[in-house]
């Protein structure tokens, strides 16, 4: 009998029980693109950072909230965005590509490419995708944590969705198409 409970509790271990990754992760009403979502979100942190030194909801107060977003940032929108606070535009945009789906561990992007001509910001970027949680607010440090921010999701949320209190998510497999403006990166959980 103990030998028919313990093949039973390893089979339903192995059958489901345990959580797979990606998560889809049910308090975002299993929204398909959590992962590109929040690794937008990390690029644009990492961006501000490096621009002013400072966390993006401290340089960007209310306007973290407010701004309607535009399209795909260029140089000029990027200045509208972050420089201005006047009106907001998206880093890495959408759609993504069919074949690279946040099931499949693979987010992608459409992006500017004369403002990614920059080495600066290509691996500002690029580091932030390859390590998302070194460059997210701590939603301890974020006054609206639970609020969502212009980039569409909360402090909060990429938190959790990036298990950045644990082993971490990380990008590997970062390719940058500057001929199609798409961005692919592949994620893993750590360690």
């Amino acid at each position: 009998m103990k030998a028919l409970i313990s093949l039973t509790a390893a089979l339903l271990l192995l059958s489901g029980c345990s959580r797979p990754f990606p998560e889809r992760l049910n308090w975002y009403g299993h929204h398909p693109y959590l992962y590109s979502m929040a690794f937008t979100a990390a690029a644009e942190e990492a961006l501000v950072r490096s621009m002013t030194g400072r966390g993006y909801y401290e340089h960007m107060g209310d306007a973290a909230y407010t701004l309607a977003a535009g399209g795909t940032c260029d140089r000029a929108g990027l200045e509208r965005y972050l420089v201005h606070k006047a009106q907001g535009c998206h880093l890495l945009s959408g759609p993504p590509a069919p074949d690279c789906i946040n099931a499949d561990s693979c987010a992608s992007f459409q992006y500017d490419r004369e403002l990614f001509a920059d080495p600066a910001i290509r691996q500002v970027v690029e580091e932030a995708l390859r390590r998302p949680c070194d460059f997210l607010t701590h939603p301890d440090l974020v006054a609206h944590r639970n609020a969502t921010a212009r980039f569409g999701m909360t402090a909060d949320a990429n938190w959790r969705i990036f298990l950045c209190e644990g082993p971490g998510v990380f990008g590997e497999s970062i390719v940058f198409d500057d001929a199609t403006e798409a961005l692919r990166v592949h994620f893993r959980r750590g360690p």
